[in-house]
């Protein structure tokens, strides 16, 4: 008979404590979504009193204490989450952030290295290995994981190809421009500083002083102009300051795409005369947002309007015209 009792007992009992076990872990996910993180903390305690072999239990707590500066605690609930389940990798993940957070950049990487071994697609992965590489002088490294997070789709990523890979050998923009060898292209110009640089190309039997048509390349560095698809203000602003200068000057739109990887729009701005020369220029503009700089080009020549013919011919040319790395 009092076996039965018992059978009978641990038949009641047993779903009661199952029951209060996913209580606590509900109550616990809720007050973590409502960022009650210490609140969180101890449902999560009473829940691993409960069920101390559940992995997600000790995961989801040590979140909590990062996100109350608990690092020691929140290191231990992570090395228990690796015991248990040695293959998780928001857990090494979760553990890297904890020891960059503590700049312990050198014991972050290995758990970073495991993340992206076990599931690479994890938010930031790479982006975060790529930022401690950087910081403990491994360039080559870090830029490889940020040019694998660009491909991935992490938009984020594009601030630290700028600000660690831009004098990097394979990640140095630059435009290139396919200028014919049959029509003798030389530089007639090259003046560069740390924030822009600015290229004149002329034809090799004229000079900066007196030339008939004249191809410019100016590179603003670090500018984004056309993000967020506003290509036609970066055209009306340079159409303003050209008019400072040429107040009859007239702009006509051609064609733009602001959906490709690199934006671009090309225009003309045709100037019968100028405030300060009385000789006219038209221009074809072509303005390209890298992801490292934006880039205004423009074809010149001394006339009041550009003829269709050499406008087409200037259009070919500049949309040959490519978005390199080197």
């Amino acid at each position: 008979m009092k076996t039965i009792i018992l059978l009978l007992s641990l038949l009641i009992t047993t779903p009661a404590f199952a029951q209060t076990a996913k209580e606590y872990i509900n109550s616990g996910l809720e007050k973590h979504r409502k960022l009650d993180y210490k609140g969180a903390i101890a449902d999560y305690t009473k829940a691993i009193e409960l069920s101390k072999d559940d992995s997600d239990l000790y995961l989801n707590r040590g979140n909590c204490e990062y996100e109350i500066k608990e690092y020691e605690p929140a290191i231990g609930d992570f090395n228990k989450t690796i015991e248990l389940s040695p293959k998780n990798a928001r857990a090494y993940y979760s553990r890297a952030v904890v020891n960059a957070a503590q700049k312990k950049y050198k014991e972050a990487l290995p758990d970073l290295d495991m993340v992206i071994e076990l599931n690479p697609s994890i938010p930031n992965s790479l982006t975060l290995r790529g930022q401690l590489r950087a910081i403990t002088g491994n360039m080559k490294g870090a830029c490889e994981d940020f040019i694998t997070a660009k491909n991935n789709g992490d938009k984020g990523v594009e601030q630290y190809l700028t600000q660690f890979c831009s004098n990097i050998q394979g990640y140095n923009e630059s435009i290139q421009l396919n200028l014919p060898e049959n029509e003798n292209w030389k530089i007639g110009a090259d003046q560069e500083n740390t924030e822009q640089r600015s290229i004149d190309y002329i034809h090799t039997n004229e000079t900066i002083e007196n030339w008939t048509e004249l191809v410019n390349t100016f590179v603003i560095k670090g500018v984004k102009g056309m993000k967020d698809s506003n290509a036609d203000v970066v055209m009306n602003l340079m159409f303003e300051q050209s008019k400072k200068n040429a107040p009859e000057a007239k702009l006509t739109f051609i064609e733009k795409d602001e959906k490709a990887e690199f934006p671009w729009i090309i225009f003309t701005v045709e100037s019968p005369w100028f405030n300060n020369d009385p000789n006219p220029e038209s221009q074809l503009w072509y303005i390209v947002q890298g992801k490292q700089a934006l880039y205004n080009n423009f074809r010149a020549i001394k006339k009041a309007i550009i003829p269709n013919e050499l406008k087409e011919k200037w259009v070919a040319f500049f949309k040959s015209a490519k978005v390199v790395y080197k």
